[in-house]
């Protein structure tokens, strides 16, 4: 693959559109990502995780990559499960343990039965990157309303240059 790729939303737009790059990239993600011009440490594992309309994956990530971010000032959304749960241990557990639960306990609210909430934590070795559903193509569900209405972040702490 000759193009590099700027930033996660240009990555998108191509998994979204091509299949195989699609598999490739959840297969075997830092090749992809070398092929795109985007090179990924060695010390870092990328764990690739897709959304459907079942299943919604959240990134926690760690609050000293986030340090001075949009995170930290704002507290809509999914930024402030975030929030929480870096000043909460307790919380955060209940949230990688039951994250569904946790997340309708917050936002006041149930989600739908038939979606299930995986929550993933970041760590200084351990990545994890979510191919959402494109929305162009489906339906957004609830959750995925919040993380939108939240700002959440978009794109993966560390990876490309802004």
């Amino acid at each position: 693959m000759a193009n590099q790729v700027k930033n996660y939303e240009a990555l998108l737009e191509r998994l979204w559109t091509d299949e195989k790059l699609k598999n490739d990239f959840i297969a075997n993600p830092k090749i992809t990502f070398a092929e795109m011009g985007v090179h990924i440490s060695d010390d870092i594992k990328l764990e690739i995780h897709e959304d459907n309309l079942e299943l919604k994956n959240l990134v926690l990530p760690l609050k000293s990559e986030l340090q001075g971010s949009h995170v930290a000032e704002s507290t809509s959304g999914f930024q402030a499960v975030i929030q929480r749960a870096w000043q909460d241990e307790t919380f955060k557990s209940q949230l990688l343990q039951n994250p569904k639960v946790t997340i309708e306990k917050v936002i006041g609210t149930n989600l739908s039965d038939t979606l299930r909430v995986c929550v993933y934590e970041d760590t200084q070795t351990v990545k994890h990157l979510v191919v959402p559903i494109n929305p162009a193509n489906e339906e957004l569900n609830e959750l995925d309303l919040m993380v939108v209405a939240g700002g959440i972040i978009s794109h993966p702490i560390g990876l490309f240059e802004a």
